[in-house]
């Protein structure tokens, strides 16, 4: 485990998943990701690459031939090497080796890089295409938030886009995005309360949100927890159903497969593709207002 801190901030990665496990303020301890605790959900802010959620039937297709992927890929199981550390910044990388080939059958590297800041956190990742043919991937971040952090309910809490929002959340179901199915989920066009039975059904997936930043916010203070975004074109919003302790938002470039899907990775929706030699990168910050 890597800690790191800043005077204000604390923060603690994980080499497996180069996940980060803790972001908390020094002056009163407060924790803002979730502990995975298994008793609702084991994980707390895992890297999910080269897949986003599941593959029909677990597999796709690629050049006639067919491979095996577990839901979101195998970075969050993966051993990171650490390339660089500093006392309030770390870099890990995950290289492609013969093990990732056999799912995925192309030459990477993957730089998930952490650094504290003012208000919180910023991770990057830096996807680079190292073999020599083009190469499909998607990556995402699927960060879970200790609620509630400032007093009160879980009914108190709501999430706040940054921009009024014309959108339907899809569905989620044995692994995939159920074709053709969508519904209402915002109270406004900026808002979605939170409850015990929002997650009844699934994730709210999301498509080309117009937001860039969002924000879990209270209606009893002025407290806040907000992630910052490159712009994304899919959000996840989950948590376990029945009042888990915490709420994820999740920036994605790219989404599970839809039920109706040809299974070809090149049809694939939002895959992205690197030239070789070439490079992708994005992230998100933590912000505590």
């Amino acid at each position: 485990m890597i800690s790191l801190g800043n005077g204000i901030w604390g923060a603690r990665i994980s080499e497996t998943g180069a996940e980060l496990k803790s972001l908390a303020a020094l002056s009163s301890g407060q924790e803002y990701i979730w502990n995975g605790d298994p008793a609702w959900w084991n994980g707390s802010a895992p890297v999910l690459f080269p897949v986003i959620g599941g593959l029909k039937g677990g597999e796709y297709s690629f050049e006639g031939k067919t491979y095996k992927l577990p839901s979101h890929g195998f970075a969050r199981t993966s051993e990171f090497a650490v390339t660089r550390t500093s006392g309030d910044s770390a870099e890990l990388t995950l290289m492609s080796s013969p093990k990732t080939r056999e799912g995925y059958p192309f030459e990477f590297s993957l730089k998930v890089s952490f650094q504290l800041e003012h208000a919180g956190i910023s991770v990057r990742y830096d996807v680079a295409n190292t073999g020599t043919v083009r190469m499909y991937f998607s990556i995402g971040s699927h960060p879970a938030f200790v609620v509630p952090f400032a007093g009160g309910a879980l009914e108190n809490y709501y999430v706040l886009f940054e921009r009024e929002e014309n959108l339907q959340r899809w569905f989620f179901k044995d692994g995939m995005i159920v074709a053709g199915k969508t519904g209402e989920v915002f109270e406004n066009s900026r808002t979605i309360s939170v409850s015990r039975t929002m997650f009844d059904q699934g994730i709210m997936i999301f498509k080309q949100p117009a937001s860039r930043e969002f924000t879990i916010a209270n209606a009893r203070n002025s407290r806040a927890v907000k992630v910052v975004t490159d712009g994304v074109p899919y959000l996840g919003i989950w948590s376990k159903p029945g009042g888990a302790p915490f709420l994820c938002i999740e920036p994605w470039h790219g989404i599970p497969d839809m039920s109706d899907t040809s299974g070809n990775l090149v049809e694939k929706e939002g895959i992205l593709s690197l030239e070789p030699r070439a490079s992708f990168s994005t992230g998100y910050r933590v912000q505590i207002i």
